[in-house]
Protein backbone atom coordinates (compact mmCIF):
# COMPACT_ATOMS: atom_id res chain seq x y z
CA UNK A 1 0.00 0.00 0.00
CA UNK A 2 2.84 2.29 1.03
CA UNK A 3 4.07 1.67 -2.50
CA UNK A 4 0.83 2.56 -4.27
CA UNK A 5 0.37 5.81 -2.25
CA UNK A 6 3.93 7.26 -3.48
CA UNK A 7 3.31 6.04 -6.98
CA UNK A 8 0.13 8.27 -6.62
CA UNK A 9 2.09 10.91 -4.92
CA UNK A 10 4.16 11.14 -8.25
CA UNK A 11 1.29 11.44 -10.69
CA UNK A 12 0.56 14.77 -8.96
CA UNK A 13 4.27 16.28 -9.98
CA UNK A 14 5.97 16.68 -13.39
CA UNK A 15 6.43 12.91 -12.80
CA UNK A 16 4.29 12.10 -16.57
CA UNK A 17 5.99 11.12 -20.08
CA UNK A 18 4.97 14.41 -21.71
CA UNK A 19 6.73 16.44 -19.64
CA UNK A 20 9.68 14.10 -19.90
CA UNK A 21 9.35 14.08 -23.82
CA UNK A 22 9.30 18.29 -23.67
CA UNK A 23 12.40 18.11 -21.72
CA UNK A 24 14.72 16.06 -23.96
CA UNK A 25 13.49 18.20 -26.91
CA UNK A 26 14.97 21.17 -25.26
CA UNK A 27 18.12 19.26 -24.50
CA UNK A 28 18.32 18.48 -28.49
CA UNK A 29 17.36 21.85 -29.63
CA UNK A 30 19.79 23.80 -27.29
CA UNK A 31 22.93 21.21 -27.97
CA UNK A 32 22.11 21.88 -31.81
CA UNK A 33 21.75 25.62 -31.11
CA UNK A 34 24.96 25.31 -29.07
CA UNK A 35 26.76 23.37 -31.81
CA UNK A 36 26.06 25.91 -34.40
CA UNK A 37 27.31 28.13 -32.74
CA UNK A 38 30.62 27.13 -31.45
CA UNK A 39 31.05 26.01 -35.47
CA UNK A 40 30.31 29.68 -36.41
CA UNK A 41 32.39 30.75 -33.81
CA UNK A 42 35.79 28.70 -34.82
CA UNK A 43 37.04 31.52 -37.18
CA UNK A 44 37.16 33.85 -34.59
CA UNK A 45 39.31 31.10 -32.55
CA UNK A 46 41.52 30.95 -35.28
CA UNK A 47 41.73 34.18 -36.04
CA UNK A 48 45.40 36.21 -34.58
CA UNK A 49 47.55 38.90 -35.50
CA UNK A 50 51.15 37.49 -34.83
CA UNK A 51 52.82 40.97 -35.68
CA UNK A 52 51.84 42.23 -32.83
CA UNK A 53 53.42 40.99 -29.48
CA UNK A 54 49.95 41.43 -27.28
CA UNK A 55 48.06 38.71 -25.13
CA UNK A 56 44.68 39.99 -27.19
CA UNK A 57 46.09 39.35 -30.78
CA UNK A 58 46.88 35.66 -29.93
CA UNK A 59 45.04 32.66 -29.81
CA UNK A 60 45.91 32.88 -26.12
CA UNK A 61 42.65 35.21 -25.08
CA UNK A 62 40.08 33.41 -26.41
CA UNK A 63 41.28 29.85 -24.90
CA UNK A 64 41.51 32.55 -21.89
CA UNK A 65 37.98 33.25 -22.40
CA UNK A 66 36.70 29.69 -23.34
CA UNK A 67 38.30 28.62 -19.82
CA UNK A 68 36.44 31.16 -17.84
CA UNK A 69 33.58 30.32 -19.98
CA UNK A 70 34.16 26.90 -18.57
CA UNK A 71 34.16 27.95 -15.20
CA UNK A 72 31.35 29.58 -15.18
CA UNK A 73 29.46 26.70 -16.68
CA UNK A 74 30.75 24.22 -13.99
CA UNK A 75 29.63 26.70 -11.28
CA UNK A 76 26.39 26.72 -12.97
CA UNK A 77 25.79 22.99 -13.34
CA UNK A 78 27.21 22.49 -9.56
CA UNK A 79 24.14 25.55 -8.82
CA UNK A 80 21.59 23.79 -10.75
CA UNK A 81 22.27 19.98 -9.36
CA UNK A 82 22.02 21.58 -5.96
CA UNK A 83 18.93 22.88 -6.80
CA UNK A 84 17.59 19.85 -8.50
CA UNK A 85 18.38 18.03 -5.25
CA UNK A 86 16.76 20.28 -2.53
CA UNK A 87 13.31 19.81 -4.90
CA UNK A 88 13.65 16.49 -4.56
CA UNK A 89 13.84 16.56 -0.98
CA UNK A 90 11.43 19.47 -0.23
CA UNK A 91 8.86 16.83 -2.57
CA UNK A 92 9.36 13.54 -1.17
CA UNK A 93 9.43 15.01 2.29
CA UNK A 94 5.80 16.27 1.75
CA UNK A 95 4.24 12.77 0.00
CA UNK A 96 1.77 12.95 3.09
CA UNK A 97 0.71 16.86 3.18
CA UNK A 98 0.79 16.79 -0.93
CA UNK A 99 -2.12 13.72 -0.68
CA UNK A 100 -3.53 15.42 1.97
CA UNK A 101 -4.48 19.04 0.26
CA UNK A 102 -4.67 16.65 -3.30
CA UNK A 103 -7.46 15.09 -2.28
CA UNK A 104 -9.34 17.55 -0.15
CA UNK A 105 -8.76 19.68 -3.74
CA UNK A 106 -10.48 16.76 -5.41
CA UNK A 107 -13.40 16.69 -2.77
CA UNK A 108 -14.04 20.25 -3.17
CA UNK A 109 -14.07 20.12 -7.05
CA UNK A 110 -16.22 16.75 -6.97
CA UNK A 111 -19.89 16.91 -8.34
CA UNK A 112 -21.04 14.52 -6.38
CA UNK A 113 -19.87 15.60 -3.44
CA UNK A 114 -21.41 18.78 -3.30
CA UNK A 115 -24.81 17.56 -2.19
CA UNK A 116 -22.67 16.14 1.55
CA UNK A 117 -20.69 19.40 1.72
CA UNK A 118 -23.50 22.00 1.21
CA UNK A 119 -26.20 20.18 3.53
CA UNK A 120 -23.61 19.14 5.87
CA UNK A 121 -22.17 22.47 5.57
CA UNK A 122 -18.65 20.77 5.11
CA UNK A 123 -16.86 24.18 3.60
CA UNK A 124 -15.45 25.66 6.58
CA UNK A 125 -14.36 22.25 7.76
CA UNK A 126 -13.01 21.53 4.37
CA UNK A 127 -10.99 25.10 4.09
CA UNK A 128 -9.23 24.38 7.96
CA UNK A 129 -8.19 20.96 6.78
CA UNK A 130 -6.75 22.20 4.01
CA UNK A 131 -5.31 24.99 5.78
CA UNK A 132 -3.57 22.45 7.87
CA UNK A 133 -2.06 20.70 5.29
CA UNK A 134 -1.21 24.26 4.06
CA UNK A 135 0.79 25.28 7.27
CA UNK A 136 2.64 21.94 7.12
CA UNK A 137 4.45 22.52 3.95
CA UNK A 138 4.03 26.09 3.08
CA UNK A 139 6.87 27.64 5.38
CA UNK A 140 9.18 24.66 3.33
CA UNK A 141 8.25 26.30 -0.25
CA UNK A 142 9.09 29.46 1.25
CA UNK A 143 12.14 28.39 2.49
CA UNK A 144 13.18 26.58 -1.39
CA UNK A 145 11.66 29.90 -2.97
CA UNK A 146 13.64 32.35 -1.30
CA UNK A 147 17.10 29.67 -2.09
CA UNK A 148 15.51 29.26 -5.66
CA UNK A 149 15.91 33.14 -5.90
CA UNK A 150 19.39 33.13 -4.45
CA UNK A 151 20.37 30.50 -6.99
CA UNK A 152 18.89 31.88 -9.54
CA UNK A 153 20.96 35.40 -8.94
CA UNK A 154 24.04 33.43 -8.51
CA UNK A 155 23.55 31.78 -12.42
CA UNK A 156 22.35 35.65 -13.51
CA UNK A 157 25.95 37.10 -11.51
CA UNK A 158 28.23 34.22 -13.73
CA UNK A 159 26.01 34.94 -16.65
CA UNK A 160 27.08 38.27 -16.87
CA UNK A 161 30.45 38.20 -15.78
CA UNK A 162 30.88 35.43 -18.98
CA UNK A 163 29.29 38.35 -21.31
CA UNK A 164 31.19 40.78 -19.97
CA UNK A 165 34.15 39.30 -20.64
CA UNK A 166 33.20 37.63 -23.99
CA UNK A 167 32.53 41.46 -24.89
CA UNK A 168 36.01 42.64 -23.34
CA UNK A 169 38.54 39.96 -24.94
CA UNK A 170 36.26 40.34 -28.94
CA UNK A 171 36.20 44.05 -28.43
CA UNK A 172 39.76 44.72 -27.53
CA UNK A 173 40.57 42.18 -30.60
CA UNK A 174 38.63 44.32 -32.75
CA UNK A 175 40.56 47.78 -30.90
CA UNK A 176 43.93 45.72 -32.06
CA UNK A 177 42.67 45.29 -35.87
CA UNK A 178 42.14 41.21 -35.71
CA UNK A 179 38.69 41.28 -36.49
CA UNK A 180 36.46 44.29 -37.95
CA UNK A 181 35.21 46.23 -35.24
CA UNK A 182 31.49 45.88 -37.42
CA UNK A 183 32.40 42.34 -35.91
CA UNK A 184 32.17 42.53 -32.15
CA UNK A 185 28.46 42.19 -32.09
CA UNK A 186 28.11 39.67 -34.46
CA UNK A 187 31.26 37.63 -32.39
CA UNK A 188 29.70 38.34 -28.82
CA UNK A 189 26.43 37.58 -29.79
CA UNK A 190 27.79 34.64 -30.77
CA UNK A 191 29.60 34.28 -27.73
CA UNK A 192 26.98 34.94 -25.25
CA UNK A 193 23.93 32.86 -27.52
CA UNK A 194 26.06 29.86 -26.60
CA UNK A 195 26.63 30.27 -23.53
CA UNK A 196 23.07 30.72 -22.69
CA UNK A 197 21.93 27.57 -24.86
CA UNK A 198 24.52 25.65 -22.96
CA UNK A 199 23.39 27.26 -19.40
CA UNK A 200 19.56 26.19 -20.50
CA UNK A 201 21.08 22.70 -21.53
CA UNK A 202 22.67 22.51 -18.06
CA UNK A 203 19.28 23.24 -16.25
CA UNK A 204 17.09 21.52 -18.53
CA UNK A 205 19.46 18.37 -17.64
CA UNK A 206 19.15 19.28 -13.51
CA UNK A 207 14.93 19.18 -14.90
CA UNK A 208 15.23 16.03 -16.53
CA UNK A 209 16.76 14.11 -13.34
CA UNK A 210 14.07 15.99 -11.42
CA UNK A 211 11.35 14.28 -13.57
CA UNK A 212 12.90 11.12 -13.88
CA UNK A 213 13.08 11.02 -10.05
CA UNK A 214 9.32 11.02 -10.45
CA UNK A 215 9.61 8.12 -12.97
CA UNK A 216 11.62 6.26 -11.35
CA UNK A 217 8.32 5.54 -8.71
CA UNK A 218 6.54 4.01 -11.14
CA UNK A 219 9.35 1.97 -12.71
CA UNK A 220 10.16 0.53 -9.47
CA UNK A 221 6.24 -0.08 -8.91
CA UNK A 222 5.86 -1.92 -12.33
CA UNK A 223 8.75 -3.60 -11.69
CA UNK A 224 7.83 -5.60 -8.32
CA UNK A 225 7.16 -8.85 -8.51
CA UNK A 226 3.48 -10.10 -8.25
CA UNK A 227 2.63 -11.42 -4.85
CA UNK A 228 0.10 -13.93 -6.22
CA UNK A 229 1.85 -16.88 -7.67
CA UNK A 230 1.01 -16.96 -11.33
CA UNK A 231 0.60 -20.56 -12.32
CA UNK A 232 1.28 -22.09 -15.94
CA UNK A 233 -2.10 -24.15 -16.62
CA UNK A 234 -4.94 -23.62 -18.71
CA UNK A 235 -8.46 -23.24 -17.88
CA UNK A 236 -10.08 -26.25 -19.62
CA UNK A 237 -12.88 -24.73 -22.08
CA UNK A 238 -15.83 -26.69 -20.90
CA UNK A 239 -19.41 -25.90 -22.91
CA UNK A 240 -21.31 -27.75 -20.01
CA UNK A 241 -19.99 -25.60 -17.34
CA UNK A 242 -18.13 -28.55 -15.08
CA UNK A 243 -16.53 -26.11 -13.12
CA UNK A 244 -16.43 -27.48 -9.26
CA UNK A 245 -14.43 -24.80 -6.64
CA UNK A 246 -13.41 -25.70 -2.99
CA UNK A 247 -12.30 -24.55 0.01
CA UNK A 248 -9.76 -26.63 1.83
CA UNK A 249 -9.52 -25.49 5.59
CA UNK A 250 -9.13 -21.77 4.39
CA UNK A 251 -8.25 -19.01 6.80
CA UNK A 252 -7.21 -15.12 6.01
CA UNK A 253 -5.80 -12.27 7.95
CA UNK A 254 -5.32 -9.41 6.01
CA UNK A 255 -1.73 -7.81 5.75
CA UNK A 256 -0.37 -6.03 8.55
CA UNK A 257 -2.97 -7.84 11.19
CA UNK A 258 -3.12 -11.33 13.14
CA UNK A 259 -7.04 -10.96 13.04
CA UNK A 260 -8.29 -13.53 11.36
CA UNK A 261 -11.51 -12.33 8.91
CA UNK A 262 -11.84 -16.46 7.81
CA UNK A 263 -11.29 -19.24 10.19
CA UNK A 264 -10.94 -22.89 8.77
CA UNK A 265 -13.38 -22.18 6.27
CA UNK A 266 -14.41 -26.05 4.22
CA UNK A 267 -16.81 -26.32 1.73
CA UNK A 268 -17.59 -26.74 -1.93
CA UNK A 269 -20.07 -25.34 -4.97
CA UNK A 270 -21.88 -27.80 -6.88
CA UNK A 271 -22.24 -27.11 -10.34
CA UNK A 272 -25.08 -25.19 -11.38
CA UNK A 273 -26.32 -25.04 -8.01
CA UNK A 274 -27.66 -21.44 -6.59
CA UNK A 275 -25.97 -20.34 -2.96
CA UNK A 276 -26.48 -17.52 -0.89
CA UNK A 277 -23.61 -16.15 1.53
CA UNK A 278 -25.65 -14.48 4.35
CA UNK A 279 -24.39 -13.22 7.63
CA UNK A 280 -24.22 -9.55 9.76
CA UNK A 281 -21.76 -7.27 9.05
CA UNK A 282 -17.87 -8.29 8.99
CA UNK A 283 -18.59 -12.04 8.91
CA UNK A 284 -16.12 -12.55 6.15
CA UNK A 285 -18.70 -13.31 3.09
CA UNK A 286 -17.06 -10.55 0.69
CA UNK A 287 -13.77 -11.82 1.77
CA UNK A 288 -14.49 -15.40 0.82
CA UNK A 289 -15.75 -14.41 -2.60
CA UNK A 290 -12.10 -12.18 -3.24
CA UNK A 291 -10.51 -15.56 -2.19
CA UNK A 292 -12.53 -17.40 -4.70
CA UNK A 293 -11.28 -15.06 -7.34
CA UNK A 294 -8.05 -14.80 -6.26
CA UNK A 295 -8.10 -10.82 -5.53
CA UNK A 296 -6.74 -12.02 -1.93
CA UNK A 297 -4.20 -15.52 -0.95
CA UNK A 298 -5.22 -17.40 1.53
CA UNK A 299 -2.99 -17.28 4.90
CA UNK A 300 -3.43 -21.02 5.39
CA UNK A 301 -5.35 -23.53 3.75
CA UNK A 302 -5.91 -23.36 -0.37
CA UNK A 303 -8.34 -23.24 -2.71
CA UNK A 304 -8.94 -25.80 -5.45
CA UNK A 305 -10.69 -26.03 -8.98
CA UNK A 306 -11.72 -29.73 -10.69
CA UNK A 307 -9.51 -30.85 -7.96
CA UNK A 308 -6.43 -28.60 -8.80
CA UNK A 309 -4.53 -26.24 -6.82
CA UNK A 310 -6.04 -22.59 -8.30
CA UNK A 311 -2.40 -21.41 -8.09
CA UNK A 312 -1.29 -23.45 -10.29
CA UNK A 313 -3.38 -22.52 -13.16
CA UNK A 314 -2.91 -18.91 -15.38
CA UNK A 315 -4.26 -15.95 -13.44
CA UNK A 316 -5.56 -14.18 -16.43
CA UNK A 317 -7.24 -17.34 -17.27
CA UNK A 318 -8.71 -18.02 -14.06
CA UNK A 319 -10.46 -15.00 -13.91
CA UNK A 320 -12.13 -15.34 -17.08
CA UNK A 321 -14.24 -18.28 -14.88
CA UNK A 322 -15.78 -15.38 -13.00
CA UNK A 323 -18.64 -12.74 -13.97
CA UNK A 324 -18.93 -10.52 -11.06
CA UNK A 325 -20.53 -7.63 -9.55
CA UNK A 326 -19.01 -6.41 -6.27
CA UNK A 327 -21.24 -4.07 -3.77
CA UNK A 328 -18.59 -1.65 -4.19
CA UNK A 329 -18.76 -1.92 -8.08
CA UNK A 330 -17.18 1.07 -10.87
CA UNK A 331 -18.50 2.02 -13.95
CA UNK A 332 -16.40 4.39 -16.07
CA UNK A 333 -17.05 7.22 -18.13
CA UNK A 334 -16.89 5.56 -21.40
CA UNK A 335 -19.89 4.73 -23.99
CA UNK A 336 -22.17 2.56 -22.48
CA UNK A 337 -21.77 -0.33 -24.49
CA UNK A 338 -18.47 -0.19 -23.83
CA UNK A 339 -18.81 -0.53 -20.15
CA UNK A 340 -20.91 -3.59 -20.53
CA UNK A 341 -18.66 -5.20 -22.98
CA UNK A 342 -15.30 -4.30 -21.01
CA UNK A 343 -14.02 -3.53 -24.87
CA UNK A 344 -14.25 -2.11 -27.97
CA UNK A 345 -15.41 -4.97 -29.65
CA UNK A 346 -19.25 -5.41 -29.01
CA UNK A 347 -21.35 -8.53 -29.50
CA UNK A 348 -24.57 -6.85 -30.39
CA UNK A 349 -26.97 -9.52 -29.78
CA UNK A 350 -25.49 -10.67 -26.63
CA UNK A 351 -25.54 -6.63 -25.77
CA UNK A 352 -28.78 -6.29 -26.20
CA UNK A 353 -29.77 -9.42 -23.96
CA UNK A 354 -28.45 -8.87 -20.92
CA UNK A 355 -29.52 -5.03 -20.74
CA UNK A 356 -33.09 -6.70 -21.65
CA UNK A 357 -32.25 -9.78 -18.56
CA UNK A 358 -32.41 -6.53 -16.38
CA UNK A 359 -34.95 -4.02 -17.53
CA UNK A 360 -32.56 -1.71 -18.95
CA UNK A 361 -33.79 -1.61 -22.77
CA UNK A 362 -36.65 1.01 -22.37
CA UNK A 363 -34.15 3.64 -20.68
CA UNK A 364 -31.06 2.74 -23.14
CA UNK A 365 -33.72 3.83 -25.81
CA UNK A 366 -34.14 7.15 -24.16
CA UNK A 367 -30.90 7.97 -24.51
CA UNK A 368 -29.45 10.73 -26.56
CA UNK A 369 -27.15 8.49 -28.36
CA UNK A 370 -28.73 4.53 -27.27
CA UNK A 371 -25.97 2.52 -26.45
CA UNK A 372 -23.48 4.84 -27.33
CA UNK A 373 -24.45 7.38 -24.59
CA UNK A 374 -21.05 8.10 -22.94
CA UNK A 375 -21.93 7.97 -18.99
CA UNK A 376 -21.34 10.36 -16.17
CA UNK A 377 -20.03 14.20 -17.18
CA UNK A 378 -16.43 14.05 -16.54
CA UNK A 379 -16.03 15.94 -20.06
CA UNK A 380 -19.27 17.36 -20.35
CA UNK A 381 -20.76 15.58 -22.73
CA UNK A 382 -22.23 12.39 -20.71
CA UNK A 383 -25.42 11.42 -18.55
CA UNK A 384 -25.70 10.31 -14.95
CA UNK A 385 -27.05 7.53 -14.20
CA UNK A 386 -29.94 6.73 -11.12
CA UNK A 387 -28.29 4.18 -8.23
CA UNK A 388 -30.27 1.65 -9.37
CA UNK A 389 -29.80 2.32 -13.44
CA UNK A 390 -26.27 1.94 -12.27
CA UNK A 391 -26.15 -1.59 -10.14
CA UNK A 392 -28.56 -3.14 -13.16
CA UNK A 393 -25.74 -1.65 -15.68
CA UNK A 394 -23.27 -3.31 -13.24
CA UNK A 395 -25.72 -6.84 -13.61
CA UNK A 396 -25.86 -6.77 -17.14
CA UNK A 397 -21.70 -6.55 -17.40
CA UNK A 398 -21.39 -9.88 -15.38
CA UNK A 399 -24.31 -11.29 -18.13
CA UNK A 400 -22.57 -10.15 -21.17
CA UNK A 401 -18.90 -11.88 -19.76
CA UNK A 402 -20.93 -14.95 -19.96
CA UNK A 403 -18.70 -16.34 -17.59
CA UNK A 404 -19.85 -20.15 -15.92
CA UNK A 405 -18.98 -18.65 -12.10
CA UNK A 406 -21.65 -15.87 -11.59
CA UNK A 407 -20.98 -13.78 -7.99
CA UNK A 408 -23.53 -11.06 -6.84
CA UNK A 409 -22.55 -9.12 -3.97
CA UNK A 410 -25.52 -6.97 -2.77
CA UNK A 411 -26.36 -6.54 -6.44
CA UNK A 412 -29.81 -5.28 -5.66
CA UNK A 413 -28.94 -2.68 -2.35
CA UNK A 414 -30.00 0.43 -4.48
CA UNK A 415 -33.06 -1.30 -6.52
CA UNK A 416 -36.60 -0.11 -5.63
CA UNK A 417 -38.72 -2.94 -4.70
CA UNK A 418 -40.37 -3.36 -7.67
CA UNK A 419 -37.37 -3.79 -9.88
CA UNK A 420 -35.77 -5.92 -6.77
CA UNK A 421 -38.99 -8.32 -7.49
CA UNK A 422 -38.39 -8.31 -11.09
CA UNK A 423 -34.44 -9.03 -10.57
CA UNK A 424 -35.58 -12.07 -7.87
CA UNK A 425 -37.84 -13.23 -10.72
CA UNK A 426 -35.22 -13.24 -13.20
CA UNK A 427 -32.16 -14.91 -11.29
CA UNK A 428 -32.40 -18.07 -12.39
CA UNK A 429 -33.43 -17.53 -15.64
CA UNK A 430 -30.12 -14.77 -15.92
CA UNK A 431 -27.59 -17.96 -14.02
CA UNK A 432 -29.07 -20.67 -15.93
CA UNK A 433 -26.89 -23.53 -16.66
CA UNK A 434 -24.61 -21.70 -14.26
CA UNK A 435 -22.71 -21.71 -10.49
CA UNK A 436 -23.59 -18.68 -8.98
CA UNK A 437 -23.42 -17.18 -5.25
CA UNK A 438 -25.50 -14.26 -4.00
CA UNK A 439 -24.39 -12.24 -1.16
CA UNK A 440 -27.46 -9.96 0.58
CA UNK A 441 -28.57 -8.83 3.74
CA UNK A 442 -32.24 -9.56 2.72
CA UNK A 443 -33.33 -12.73 3.77
CA UNK A 444 -36.11 -12.79 1.63
CA UNK A 445 -33.79 -13.24 -1.45
CA UNK A 446 -32.43 -16.50 -0.64
CA UNK A 447 -35.73 -18.31 -1.02
CA UNK A 448 -34.45 -18.41 -4.66
CA UNK A 449 -31.61 -20.11 -3.97
CA UNK A 450 -30.70 -23.91 -3.73
CA UNK A 451 -28.47 -23.52 -0.62
CA UNK A 452 -27.81 -21.19 1.87
CA UNK A 453 -24.23 -20.46 3.98
CA UNK A 454 -24.43 -18.48 7.49
CA UNK A 455 -20.94 -17.09 7.96
CA UNK A 456 -20.57 -15.58 11.70
CA UNK A 457 -16.98 -14.56 12.63
CA UNK A 458 -15.17 -16.10 10.14
CA UNK A 459 -16.51 -19.88 10.24
CA UNK A 460 -19.39 -21.62 8.49
CA UNK A 461 -21.92 -21.15 11.29
CA UNK A 462 -24.98 -22.74 9.38
CA UNK A 463 -25.75 -24.64 5.75
CA UNK A 464 -28.53 -26.08 4.16
CA UNK A 465 -31.78 -24.51 2.29
CA UNK A 466 -34.37 -22.00 3.16
CA UNK A 467 -36.96 -24.65 4.91
CA UNK A 468 -34.10 -26.45 7.04
CA UNK A 469 -32.48 -23.56 8.47
CA UNK A 470 -35.64 -21.77 9.23
CA UNK A 471 -36.45 -25.04 10.88
CA UNK A 472 -33.34 -25.54 13.19
CA UNK A 473 -34.43 -21.86 14.84
CA UNK A 474 -30.34 -20.50 14.30
CA UNK A 475 -28.98 -17.49 13.04
CA UNK A 476 -30.20 -17.84 9.48
CA UNK A 477 -33.62 -17.80 11.14
CA UNK A 478 -33.09 -15.27 13.75
CA UNK A 479 -32.11 -12.59 10.39
CA UNK A 480 -34.97 -13.80 8.65
CA UNK A 481 -37.20 -13.61 11.24
CA UNK A 482 -36.06 -10.28 12.39
CA UNK A 483 -36.77 -8.49 8.95
CA UNK A 484 -40.06 -10.18 8.53
CA UNK A 485 -41.58 -8.99 11.65
CA UNK A 486 -41.11 -5.07 9.95
CA UNK A 487 -43.76 -6.55 7.18
CA UNK A 488 -46.23 -8.02 9.03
Amino acid sequence: MDAIRRTNVSSMGSGNVGDQLIVIHTLITSLLSVLYALFFLLRLFLLSDSSRNNFFTSSFSMLALLLLCGVQLALSSRINRRSTQKKIELNQGNDHSNSVANYLVNVMLEERRADDIRIGHLDHFLDVQFGKAMEHFLPMYLDFARFSAITDGKNALLSLLSNFAAYLVIGARALYGVLPIGDVLLYAGSVTRAMSDLQTFLATGSEFDYINSYLSTYEDFIAQPSMAYDGTLPIEKRDDGQYEFAFHDVSFSYPGTNIPVLEHVTLSFAVGEKTALVGRNGAGKTTLIKLLCRLYEPTSGYITLNGIDIRKYSYKEYTQAFSVVFQDFHLFSLPLDENIAAGTEIDEAALQSSLAKVGLTDRVQQLPQGVRTRLYNNNGSGVDLSGGEAQRTAIARALYKDAPFVILDEPTAALDPIAEAEIYKQFSQMTAGKTAVYISHRMSSCKFCDRIIVLDHGRIAEDGTHDTLLANHGIYANLYETQAQYYT
